[in-house]
């Protein structure tokens, strides 16, 4: 019996997140619908819900950095974000759900929906005094196209999961 290589398993999923990464934040317009495609909240998600809280919380803070480090925003309050997400959908994940794609799509839109009425309320509303009808149309929008493209995270994660369980 082989034991398993968490460090391996760690590079897997951090190559992972970084390719997802490089593909959302391209200078080409990848967009769907005509919402910018934005896969990125959806790792967290799935390694919690793979793996549980630590693991979570530890991409959930990769993500967030890489976030701050993209993508203009407060800086700090995205790994800090994306940090206790990660950490309260594994809690969530090892109490309540199963480890299969509905929940991983459940947690997934749980947080971009968090995420993007605290970016209204403390950036569009405080500062452009946008209307929320307009900010709400994108919000949702964005959030079915993460939807919808969401097994391309799930089944890559579920893939690397499986493979270091089985190594037990």
């Amino acid at each position: 019996m082989r034991r398993q290589n968490p460090f391996l398993k760690f590079m897997l999923y951090l190559l992972f997140l970084v390719l997802i990464y490089v593909l959302c934040t391209a200078h080409m317009p990848f967009m769907l619908f005509g919402y910018h495609i934005d896969l990125l909240p959806c790792i967290p998600a799935a390694i919690a819900l793979m793996e549980g809280p630590a693991w979570g919380g530890l991409f959930g803070l990769l993500t967030g950095v890489l976030y701050d480090t993209g993508f203009i925003g407060v800086d700090g309050l995205f790994p800090i974000y994306y940090l206790l997400f990660g950490i309260l959908a594994g809690a969530v994940s090892l109490r309540f759900l199963r480890r299969m794609f509905p929940s991983m799509l459940l947690l997934s839109m749980c947080g971009m929906l968090v995420l993007s009425i605290i970016r209204y309320g403390f950036a569009m509303l405080l500062t452009d005094g946008m209307p929320f009808a307009l900010v709400f149309q994108s919000m949702c929008g964005e959030i079915l196209v993460a939807a919808i493209l969401s097994p391309l995270i799930y089944f890559p994660v579920r893939g690397i999961a499986r493979k270091f369980d089985r190594m037990l």
